[in-house]
């Protein structure tokens, strides 16, 4: 008797090059392309920082991106894994320290930042 073989749940991009990430809010495995990623960093001198999907070292967490333009998005992550990722305190596992209060306000203030449109 031969074994069954599973499917792999694995995302297969097309270009063998195209990193994969998990959304912290919905854990589904999408190519970077498609998720915010949203980085946390600390200096010494200066106060906690995030950075929206821009270039940054530090702890980052993975949101699914809106697919799309939709011009009553006021984030451009999905609110549901956004929700999600706040109520499951994934955040805190992502990045590794503690979340409080006004560090979910300031999430919320860098992603409605980020959507702002430049002129």
């Amino acid at each position: 008797m031969t074994p069954r073989h599973r499917r792999s749940k694995r995302v297969r991009a097309i270009d063998s090059h195209v990193p994969v990430r998990s959304c912290i809010g919905c854990r589904r495995r999408r190519p970077q392309s498609e998720l915010v990623r949203i980085t946390r960093t600390v200096d010494d001198d200066a106060p906690v920082s995030l950075v929206v999907d821009g270039p940054s070292s530090g702890r980052g967490a993975w949101l699914c991106r809106i697919e799309g333009t939709r011009s009553d998005a006021q984030f451009s992550v999905v609110e549901a894994c956004l929700d999600r990722a706040l109520s499951q305190q994934q955040f805190s596992r992502a990045w590794r320290t503690r979340v409080g209060p006004d560090d979910v306000e300031a999430i919320r203030a860098a992603l409605r930042r980020d959507e702002q449109p430049t002129s």
